[in-house]
């Protein structure tokens, strides 16, 4: 294998190439209109931290799940803790040790995503808008560290669109279709997709690999939207089925070989998912009002070591909101928001059942107003209600409630130096909401624990060069987050306290370069240092102070190109691509004596895209077979440990009518 240093300098290299190319540039890179701030914006004049990824380009990466966003985004980090229904999220140093209340809040559509269902398959996507840094005021609780904001295709023409793809370890397919029922007024949208996975984990007592898995997932809807009409409707029902057993965690001293420990249990793992939205947008003069109600019914089967503990989460959420836009210097946004999300959890061997009931109910408002015409404030706020309860019955008894209310205000000014160039401060605040354990163990569970909140100081630009052929954005940050929720105790006894503060400082900066008509760079790096500023764990008193925080690692840097290589053969491309992911090293706990060090992977890709709207491409991606923990737990004197995604190397057929 390729040594770290090796692979940090292939990353250079590539970066650096960028500049070398700047004095060919020919070709100018597209204007993008995003929906990231609930409203339509262009995305260089957006003051604040976002990126997003058409689908074009998550193509191109071999994009198809949520976790897979992590190598194409700056700064984030998706890693599976067990299983994917349990995947943490960071950005920025901002993590979260509790699988039910998450750092990062995803959304399709406008509808919020269900806790135990992030990290999902992207089912024919029109665009990833990513947020980073803390999001309260449009997106209100989780919306702690960012927001993933999932966009679908909403085409206007009949279309049938379809790939098939075979690999070492999987094979799966996908197929898009849009029907037009009526010419520019009723449309109806179908997307499929299915995936095997026949692991890379052995269990050397029957040779057979342990980890398989296998999703299908499919999307429908029903639309209503006539071309220059003031009225328009969207009903989509969604269905996901997952059968796995990747909840597998191998010891420590075994983890080069990718061997199951003997006399385990196998894991096993199935997770059905319902979901249905009904939005709609209606416009009169100068106002937008849109309503989005979603309804998402996730189950959870679950048994691991033997034992069960299955789950159910029942999510109901409806948003209103109007946005005034009449073309002058004020632009305002008004919303409501109201969610009520039910989840039991079952313990058959102990004859446990935890139900937790929360409620979420929020105003909010963001307004900008351009004061000059290159200078524009912006200021927004969110009032905030929860409300949790719990009932757990089993070797022990309780009930409790509890409630909080809080203000997550926001204000940036974005002055607009050039019409290529713009600069934006930020001062920005978001929460994780307060409530109970998910996951009773003890009688201390029966007491809540507060939000967590997090400040967030930020200055960034964005800019273009060599007329619109090379974009630069960057943005420097602060964030300081107070009642810490940690796990707290010793194993298997934990409970969630709120306990001290961490801070987060760093530097993120993303460029995309297009210097000939043939080529096409990207790159993206962030760097942060995320640590307990006061932390004494007020169990055993062990001071934590001064670490670092969990699941952040300090640097991320993603650098890709996409090369055509010119020919006559056929009449269509031939592209080459590359790309090299780097993190650097990881700890899973408060104490730093377990983790990840610092590693790299490689990717790599030649497509061929005919003109009759068909392509192939081989690809691979971890190419040098890199071995590295997603996750990892003491057991006594052994350490078990998730493993992240080995070498994939295989075909993809591509087609479209």
């Amino acid at each position: 294998m390729f040594s770290f240093r090796w692979r940090l300098l292939v990353a250079a290299c590539v970066a650096g190439s960028a500049t070398e190319a700047l004095a060919q540039a020919v070709q100018t890179l597209d204007t993008l209109v995003v929906t990231a701030n609930k409203r339509e914006q262009e995305l260089e004049k957006i003051d604040g931290a976002v990126s997003v990824q058409t689908a074009e380009q998550l193509r191109q990466a071999n994009i198809t799940n949520v976790s897979d966003l992590e190598r194409v985004f700056p700064g984030l980090v998706i890693r599976q803790r067990g299983n994917r229904a349990y995947s943490n999220f960071t950005v920025r140093g901002m993590s979260s040790p509790d699988f039910y209340n998450p750092s990062v809040q995803v959304y399709v559509d406008g509808v919020p995503q269900g806790d135990s269902f992030l990290t999902q398959e992207l089912l024919d996507v029109d665009r990833v808008e990513f947020l980073r840094g803390p999001q309260g005021t449009l997106y209100g609780r989780n919306a702690f560290g960012g927001v993933l904001n999932i966009v679908t295709r909403r085409a206007r023409e009949n279309r049938v669109a379809g790939a098939i793809t075979g690999t070492n370890r999987t094979i799966g397919g996908e197929l898009a279709a849009t029907g037009v029922l009526a010419t520019d007024m009723w449309f109806t949208d179908i997307a499929v997709r299915g995936l095997h996975d026949s692991g890379q984990i052995t269990d050397l007592t029957t040779g057979r690999k342990v980890d398989t898995s296998e999703v299908w997932s499919g999307r429908a809807q029903l639309r209503y939207a006539p071309a220059g009409g003031p009225f328009d409707a969207t009903l989509s029902v969604a269905k996901e089925r997952l059968d796995s057993r990747e909840e597998v965690y191998v010891l420590d001293t075994q983890l080069d070989q990718r061997i199951y420990p003997v006399g385990v249990p196998y894991p096993d793992l199935q997770r059905d998912t319902l979901s249905s939205a009904f939005s709609w947008n209606y416009v009169a003069g100068p106002f937008k009002i849109s309503g989005v109600s979603s309804y998402q019914d996730i189950d959870l089967q679950r048994r691991l070591f033997g034992f069960s503990t299955p789950e159910a989460t029942r999510l109901w959420s409806q948003e209103l909101k109007a946005v005034y836009d009449n073309a002058g210097p004020l632009t305002a946004l008004f919303g409501i928001y109201y969610q009520d999300t039910d989840f039991t959890r079952w313990t058959p061997a102990a004859n446990a059942r935890n139900d937790v009931n929360a409620r979420a109910a929020a105003a909010f408002t963001e307004l900008s107003y351009q004061l000059t015409d290159r200078l524009t404030l912006t200021g927004g706020a969110r009032l905030s209600y929860d409300a949790s309860e719990i009932s757990f019955r089993g070797p022990f008894a309780f009930t409790n409630s509890v409630d909080f209310t809080s203000l997550q205000p926001k204000l940036s000014l974005g002055y607009q130096i050039t019409e290529a160039v713009r600069l934006y401060g930020l001062v920005s605040r978001g929460y994780k909401a307060g409530g109970f354990n998910h996951a009773v163990s003890t009688p201390l569970d029966a007491n809540p624990y507060r939000p967590e909140k997090a400040l967030n100081f930020e200055i960034g630009a964005r800019s273009a060069f060599l007329g619109g052929r090379l974009l630069l954005s960057g943005a420097v940050y602060h964030i300081k987050s107070e009642d810490k929720q940690i796990y707290v105790g010793v194993v298997p006894n934990l409970v969630i306290r709120n306990v001290g503060e961490a801070t987060s400082t760093g530097i993120e900066i993303e460029t995309a370069l297009r210097p000939t008509e043939l080529l096409t760079l990207n790159a993206s790096v962030s760097y942060g240092v995320s640590r307990f500023e006061d932390y004494v764990d007020p169990v055993t008193g062990i001071d934590f102070s001064g670490n670092r925080v969990p699941y952040a690692p300090d640097l991320t840097l993603h650098a890709a190109f996409r090369q055509v290589i010119p020919q006559s053969v056929f009449s269509g491309t031939v592209a080459l691509t590359g790309a090299v992911h780097v993190f650097s090293r990881t700890y899973f706990d408060e104490a730093n004596s377990l983790g990840q060090p610092a590693y790299a992977t490689l990717d790599a890709g030649l497509e061929a895209e005919f003109r009759q709207g068909w392509s192939l491409k081989i690809f691979g991606t971890n190419l040098t077979d890199e071995i590295y923990r997603t996750y990892s737990f003491r057991s006594g004197p052994a350490v078990f440990s998730n493993i992240g995604q080995g070498r994939i190397f295989g075909v993809t057929l591509r087609g479209a009518l």
